[in-house]
């Protein structure tokens, strides 16, 4: 076990020791310059300006020294000084490498194909690859698209007898109505929709269902480019085979893989192929960035992201909480200024440049000159955390509701000028979900997401899930391939885990005779794969960060906050599933264990109740 950080009244006194030895030094022209461990080129404009020591103190407070190589990792998993990383970094580089068969218990990412929306960032080889692909580009810009700008309505997965009764109504209207303009002599639709109000309800309805296969067909084409549909079936007909390759090109593009033809995913869908893969590379890069930098202000407490050298690279509603308005001491989007500035000083302008400099051989460091850190940025900043709930309805039974100002979580910075909101991401609070009794039997039970103070001590990283014994047998069991096995991922450590990468123990602090005790309330912040529920969804209780928004609050308590790492945490769980089969579960490590010192401290605020009950059902609906 090893103090990570030193006290900062060390820290400080230090530096002012170094800098009063080299003040008080005098000039010497004779003396050579101390030799360096790591030259690293400087970038400038988008060309080699010169190199840098990445070993001298002074250079670091000029340029910030980017790691561009296949062994990167967000801060959150890469390795201490001295310190061993946590044990899962290795699966999360064969992950971001694309070599999916090498990272074991990951038994759904050959399905899931692309993971950066789970946090898992492509390596920039994996990305140079793609915008190589010029055959793959050429085929999206072959594709008609107009179908998909006009369509009124959201096309959703329907069966195939449905998608296919659909199908033929569509041919059939249309060869009656093309049979009744030849027998006519009309020259086109609309002077047959003139002749009457049924004949007009007719074209209106072949119009429409023409749209709908022109647009699900234009979807599927640019799918069938992708590689994730086979060519036949491109056929118009929105079924299963559709709305999982629809998901994982969603997931390709870094949106909440709905299924579905949202406006986010039109809008993605009519973005030129090679621009969509230089998006990819900046939100690479931004991570870089974030992990050199320490960086977490996103905007997301303020009026949002800005956009990177003219590029949205989120959707707008992605990363800021519902019903919120911008706070007045939000911090800028601090991030989005910083990776502009690095994109530019690597000659990151478009999708060719990025292509040529990732074609060639992309050297694993480089400097560049970025904006200022903020002034209360420091080794060791005083933090607090607030978690409003939002609007909270405490029904006796379940039921849907109206939630306006959805859950939020909010950092702050407290600093001597005063405190400024960092960001303010979704999250969630309890609701009634499944829990399984003594006897076997599955109720709906309210799960609380209590108000009051506690901190933030213990930080997992790659954490593991404990299902607890009221986790009903169903829901750790998936049907997939023509058999029921094992949700091994969903108790990590994976991507795919109940807690993502990412899991912060809410603690209360209790006096007693022996001093404070930290009581483990059963409730934790951290990430999740689903990442649609934090728009629109619930939880057991605990607060869901998105995947890359959890990665970035673990590197930057890393960075900024003294810590002790305890590494890997031992732990022993032993249960046998039983459902559709019985499946052994064998859980030997909770996940590389950093402990906060001191903690930092969280107020989950009451929010706004909004039903006439005002304390959480207790009673179980059957």
């Amino acid at each position: 076990m090893r103090l990570t950080s030193p006290p900062v009244t060390v820290m400080v006194a230090l530096a002012a020791a170094g800098v009063a030895a080299v003040a008080g030094a005098p000039a010497r022209a004779d003396v050579a310059p101390p030799a360096c461990a790591a030259w690293v080129p400087l970038y400038r404009d988008g060309a080699p300006a010169g190199t840098r020591c990445a070993d001298v103190a002074t250079d670091h407070a000029r340029h910030t020294f980017l790691d561009l190589s296949p062994t990167w990792t967000p801060a959150a998993l890469a390795a201490a000084p001295g310190e061993a990383a946590p044990a899962y970094r290795d699966t999360y580089l064969a992950l971001a490498a694309g070599r999916l068969s090498d990272a074991p218990g990951e038994g759904l990412a050959a399905a899931d194909r692309f993971l950066e929306i789970y946090g898992v960032v492509p390596t920039l080889e994996v990305i140079g690859a793609r915008l190589a692909d010029t055959a793959r580009h050429r085929c999206h810009a072959a594709v008609d698209g107009g179908a998909l700008a006009t369509l009124a309505t959201i096309p959703r997965e329907e069966t195939t007898a449905e998608a296919t009764a659909r199908k033929r109504a569509t041919l059939a209207l249309d060869r009656d109505l093309a049979s009744q303009m030849k027998r006519r002599a009309l020259a086109d639709l609309d002077a047959l929709a003139a002749t009457s109000a049924h004949h007009r309800r007719q074209v209106a309805r072949l119009r429409d269902g023409l749209a709908y296969l022109a647009a699900v067909g234009a979807a599927q084409a640019h799918l069938a480019c992708e590689g994730l549909l086979a060519a036949r079936h491109v056929d118009g007909r929105f079924t299963w085979r559709t709305a999982e390759a629809l998901a994982a090109y969603q997931r390709q593009h870094a949106l909440v893989p709905s299924e579905r033809l949202d406006a986010d995913t039109r809008a993605t869908l009519a973005v030129a192929a090679d621009e969509l893969d230089f998006r990819t590379a900046l939100r690479a890069l931004r991570e870089r960035v974030v992990a050199a930098t320490g960086l977490i202000e996103d905007g997301s407490a303020g009026a949002g992201p800005a956009p990177v050298l003219g590029r949205a690279l989120d959707p707008a509603h992605l990363g800021q909480a519902r019903g919120h308005a911008p706070l007045p001491e939000a911090a800028p989007d601090l991030i989005g200024r910083a990776t502009a500035a690095a994109a530019a000083a690597l000659g990151w302008t478009g999708p060719d440049a990025t292509r040529r400099f990732l074609a060639g051989a992309i050297p694993p460091r480089v400097a560049v000159e970025l904006p200022p850190l903020p002034a209360y940025h420091a080794r060791h900043m005083v933090l607090e955390v607030e978690i409003d709930r939002g609007d909270v309805w405490y029904d006796e039974r379940p039921r849907t509701r109206p939630v306006d100002r959805r859950p939020a979580l909010t950092l702050f910075a407290v600093h001597p000028g005063g405190r400024v909101a960092l960001v303010r991401w979704p999250t969630t609070i309890g609701g009634w979900n499944d829990e399984k009794l003594g006897s076997g039997e599955v109720v709906q039970k309210w799960k609380e997401s209590p108000a009051g103070p506690v901190v933030w001590r213990d930080l997992y990283l790659a954490p593991t899930w404990l299902p607890p014994d009221t986790t009903p047998d169903r829901e750790l069991v998936r049907y997939r391939d023509g058999r029921h096995e094992l949700a091994r991922e969903s108790m990590g450590p994976s991507y795919r885990s109940a807690y993502g990468l990412v899991m912060l123990i809410h603690h209360q602090v209790v006096a007693g005779k022996g001093g404070l005790r930290f009581v483990d309330d059963g409730v934790r912040a951290h990430g999740s794969s689903r990442v649609g529920s934090l728009a629109d969804g619930r939880s057991h209780g605990c607060h869901r960060l998105l995947p890359l928004a959890a990665l970035r609050l673990a590197g930057f308590l890393l960075a900024h906050r003294a810590h002790v790492r305890h590494g890997e945490a031992a732990t022993w769980y032993r249960r046998v599933v039983s459902y559709r089969g019985h499946f052994p579960v064998r859980i030997t490590t909770r996940g590389h264990h950093v402990e906060l010192t001191p903690p930092v401290p969280v107020e989950v605020l009451p929010g706004t109740i909004r039903s006439k009950r005002t304390t959480p059902p207790t009673r179980a609906v059957r």
